[in-house]
C-alpha cells in the first residue's frame, strides 16, 4: 500500500479542522457507495501563509493518485478563461467552463480576487454543483462575513456550506514544526537550534520552509547537529550566487518554501504562480533586466507575460499588506 500523501503536509493545531475537512472530500469522492456526507462548498480562509495553497494542493494530488478515475479542475478565481465573440464582449470560454461544471472536484483558489464580471458565472458555477453534489473546495483571505467586497449572492452560497479557517502556527506549534521538517529533511539540530528558528519564524509558515532551505547546504557542510550560533550565523551571510536572475529566484524559492525549478516551470498552481510573478517582478524593479530577458530566463515565456505578472504584482501590493512586506523583505535582501 502506499503512503498517504496527507503525510507530506504538516498537521498542526491551526490546521486539523481544515485537514479534516478536505480528507472528508477525497473520502467520499473515492467511497462514492458509502454516501459519505461532505460540504458543498468547502471554503479555507485565512491569511496568506498559513497554508491553504498547500493543503489544496495535497488534496488534488490525493485526488489524482486515488484509486479511481478522477477529474480535478483547480481556477484561480481572477482567472477565468475568456473568449471575445463577435459581439465583442469578452465571456467565458465555453468548453472549459464546461469544465469546471462537470468535473468531479473544482478547486478555486483566492476568491476575494474574483472580477465584478465574472460573480454571475461563479455563482452559477457553484449552484450547479452544489445541486448535484459534486464538491468544490475554495480558498479566500477571508470568511463570507469578511468579504463584503463581494455580493451576498455569492457570499450566501459560501455561508451555506462548511466554512474553516486557518491560523498562523503559535510558538509551540512552531516548535513541533521545526522538528518535523527536520526530520523529513534530515537536518540535525541542537535543541537551542531548534528554539531559534521556531522563535524567529512566526508569521507565514512560508518563512520557516525558507529557513530549512538555506540550511540545507550547512547540513551538508557539517554533517553534526547544528548549534543556534552556527544557524544564526549561517542565515545572515549574504548570497554568494552572482547571476542576477539565479540571485532573484533562488531567494524568493526560498521565502514561499517552494523549489526554483517549480518557478521556472509550467504549475499554475497559486503556491507556485505567486511566486513565479514576485520573481519576475524584482527582476524588473531590483536587476532592471528587460522583459524578453527575463520571459527568456523563465522557460522561453513571452514578454507579455512578465508583463502581466509585474503589473498583478505592482496593483497586489497596493491592496495587500503581506505581499508588500514579503516583497519588501525580498528587495532588501537582494540589495
Amino acid at each position: 500500500m502506499k503512503p498517504t500523501l496527507w503525510a507530506d503536509f504538516h498537521i498542526l493545531p491551526e490546521n486539523r479542522s481544515a485537514v479534516r475537512a478536505c480528507k472528508r472530500v477525497v473520502q467520499a469522492l473515492h467511497r462514492p457507495l458509502r454516501r459519505i456526507p461532505f460540504a458543498a462548498p468547502l471554503l479555507l480562509h485565512g491569511p496568506s501563509g498559513t497554508g491553504k495553497s498547500f493543503l489544496v494542493q495535497t488534496l488534488i494530488r490525493e485526488m489524482i493518485s486515488g484509486p479511481a478515475a478522477q477529474t480535478v479542475q483547480s481556477l484561480l478565481a481572477n482567472e477565468f478563461p475568456r473568449s471575445t465573440p463577435s459581439t465583442g464582449n469578452p465571456q467565458i470560454a465555453p468548453d472549459e467552463f464546461e469544465d469546471y461544471l462537470s468535473c468531479d472536484l473544482l478547486v478555486v483558489e483566492d476568491l476575494n480576487e474574483v472580477k465584478d464580471v465574472d460573480v454571475d458565472s461563479m455563482v452559477r458555477l457553484l449552484d450547479y454543483r452544489i445541486a448535484r453534489q459534486k464538491p468544490t473546495v475554495i480558498t479566500a483571505s477571508a470568511g463570507p462575513a469578511g468579504l463584503i467586497h463581494l455580493p451576498r449572492r455569492l457570499t450566501n452560497r459560501l455561508a451555506a456550506g462548511l466554512v474553516v479557517r486557518l491560523e498562523y502556527p503559535s510558538l509551540v506549534s512552531r516548535r513541533l514544526l521545526v522538528r518535523s521538517l527536520a526530520d523529513k529533511r534530515k537536518l540535525k539540530l541542537e535543541e537551542p537550534a531548534e528554539r531559534w528558528l521556531a522563535k524567529n519564524s512566526a508569521g507565514s509558515i512560508r518563512l520557516l520552509l525558507g529557513l530549512f532551505e538555506k540550511l540545507r547546504p550547512l547540513a551538508k557542510e557539517t554533517g553534526l547537529p547544528l548549534t543556534a550560533k552556527q544557524v544564526r550565523d549561517w542565515l545572515r551571510e549574504p548570497d554568494a550566487v552572482i547571476d542576477p536572475m539565479e540571485r532573484i529566484v533562488s531567494r524568493v524559492a526560498s521565502s514561499y518554501g517552494v523549489k526554483p525549478k517549480e518557478i521556472l516551470g509550467a504549475s499554475r498552481l497559486k503556491g507556485v504562480m505567486v511566486p513565479r510573478q514576485v520573481a519576475m517582478y524584482l527582476a524588473r524593479e531590483v536587476a532592471k533586466l528587460p522583459l524578453a530577458t527575463i520571459g527568456r530566463y523563465f522557460n522561453g515565456r513571452d514578454h507579455t507575460t512578465v508583463m502581466h505578472a509585474t503589473r498583478k504584482v505592482a496593483e497586489g501590493i497596493k491592496s495587500d499588506p503581506q505581499l508588500q512586506v514579503a516583497v519588501r523583505e525580498l528587495k532588501a535582501g537582494l540589495k
